[in-house]
């Protein structure tokens, strides 16, 4: 076999199709071409010419075997296919599975090439092509897929003098006033100063809501359908577990929510909406925009401390692409400091002034009577300091800290969003939007730190025209003061 199929064989195997897919101008792509195809092909003609002129043929096959590899991952994108596989001897972390996994694959393909020589060489050359091709022509992890803002036309007459007008902003994983989170040293200082905030602001206050599920997908199919018993959500279909809820086509959205009751609602009209792009609220006929967080946008701003770099757009695109090199690289970068990342959930933490402000805009338009957010914030990992400025450091730590530790930078991430939504409230009472505003804030479920059976949770929500705080203590779940509010019971 000769050094030109060689040469091709690790061009094609080299070559980063990826770099094609995260809206980068012409000085990027020249840049990360010369890191992730350039360099690498000129050490594999090096390294090939090099040991065919010493004749060790099996360290040849030892080579084609890993870079076979590293192609096969790069066009398919093995990482969750890897955490799948390798279940059954889950080592704890996914690093560590897929590794396991990379090094089992790494050596079948040795023994393969090493029992069928030349031959096994082209069984996986014609592969590796195939795969390759398939990767050039599939489309589905390009920017250009990623959902636009969403614009409708068909906007409808209203008249917000005769309505209130809502603003629902659902935070993640945020526990709530007597939760588990508050048996350590700094809850009663931040629960303090999170119940000032909601008492200043005229927000009555439900101290012992709760979630009737740990998930987000059940807590929101559930919730704004209506549903209020536990019984009832699995009964509606019981060979689902999860209502109202279908994995999304797009590969830039988790899930699609396909009914929503909320939406439905004859006073909601022109809904915009503000996701993640873990669940799909837009495709309601009712939703004139929609705007989900893009970490690929230019125009995003980041808090203090995040560091908004080129190294931090290369890799967090590089991981987009799904595969076990580009989350290792995407992993260590972090770990040493060179980057962050602008991705889900880390850079919606890190926009999180940016995001509000998305919001305030949505709330000051005045066609619209419903705005409706879902904001993976506290969520982790973790990304605020004392200060309330961004800490990459924080984000990459979860695994080795203790349980104690978790519940203390837990009550911090509370503090901390707080802290934005004072200066949002306060932009909204600048506008004088903020008194004729109805607002509620919840969240799906609580920090999850532990498995426990409370799942407290916050809600609280402020009256159009309110001018007083009340504080409610009735054990109630979310779902139930949901549709106590909504249809006017309370």
């Amino acid at each position: 076999m000769n050094t030109r199929f060689y040469n091709i064989y690790g061009f094609l195997s080299l070559f980063p199709i990826w770099i094609f897919r995260g809206n980068l101008d012409v000085i990027d792509i020249s840049i990360l071409f010369s890191i992730f195809l350039l360099i690498p092909y000129l050490i594999h003609f090096g390294l090939i010419t090099f040991l065919i002129k010493q004749k060790k043929d099996y360290l040849v096959y030892i080579w084609f075997a890993f870079i076979s590899f590293y192609s096969i991952d790069q066009n398919l994108g093995l990482w969750i296919f890897s955490g799948i596989i390798t279940k059954l001897f889950n080592t704890g972390t996914p690093y560590l599975n897929s590794l396991n996994f990379s090094l089992f694959s790494i050596f079948l393909l040795t023994i393969f090439f090493l029992l069928l020589k030349k031959n096994g060489l082209k069984i996986i050359f014609s592969f590796v092509f195939v795969i390759f091709i398939f990767n050039c022509l599939d489309v589905t992890k390009n920017f250009s897929k990623f959902p636009a803002i969403k614009v409708n036309k068909e906007i409808e007459n209203i008249d917000l003098s005769n309505s209130n007008k809502k603003l629902i902003i659902v935070f993640d994983e945020m526990s709530g006033f007597n939760s588990e989170d508050n048996k350590v040293k700094n809850s009663n200082n931040i629960n303090d100063l999170i119940l000032d905030f909601y008492i200043r602001n005229n927000f009555n206050i439900y101290t012992n809501a709760y979630s009737l599920f740990f998930s987000t997908d059940k807590v929101m199919s559930s919730s704004l359908n209506f549903i209020i018993d536990i019984k009832d959500y699995e009964n509606i279909n019981t060979k689902k577990n999860k209502q109202f809820i279908k994995k999304s086509n797009n590969y830039f959205i988790v899930n699609e929510l396909t009914n929503n009751k909320l939406f439905d609602m004859n006073e909601h009209k022109n809904i915009i909406v503000h996701q993640s792009m873990f669940l799909n609220f837009c495709n309601h006929i009712k939703v004139i925009r929609c705007f989900q967080f893009n970490p690929f946008n230019h125009d995003l701003k980041f808090l203090k401390g995040f560091k908004n770099t080129i190294v931090t757009r290369y890799v967090s695109i590089y991981k987009n692409n799904g595969s076990i090199f580009s989350n290792y690289i995407w992993r260590l970068s972090r770990e040493f400091r060179f980057s962050d990342s602008i991705l889900d959930p880390e850079g919606e933490k890190a926009a999180i002034q940016f995001i509000l402000d998305q919001i305030f805009e949505s709330v000051k338009y005045e066609k619209s009577n419903l705005v409706f957010a879902h904001i993976l914030v506290p969520h982790i990992p973790y990304g605020f300091d004392d200060a309330c400025n961004y800490d990459g450091v924080k984000s990459i730590d979860y695994n080795k800290i203790s349980t104690n530790e978790k519940r203390l930078r837990h009550n911090l991430e509370k503090y901390c969003l707080v802290i934005y939504l004072e200066k949002f409230i306060k932009k909204l009472k600048n506008e004088k939007i903020y008194n004729n505003l109805e607002i509620i804030f919840f969240s799906d479920h609580d920090s999850r730190i532990i498995d426990n059976s409370i799942n407290n949770v916050l809600f609280v929500h402020k009256k159009s025209k309110s001018d007083k705080s009340i504080i409610i203590k009735e054990k109630i779940s979310l779902n139930q003061i949901l549709y106590n509010l909504l249809n006017n019971d309370n």
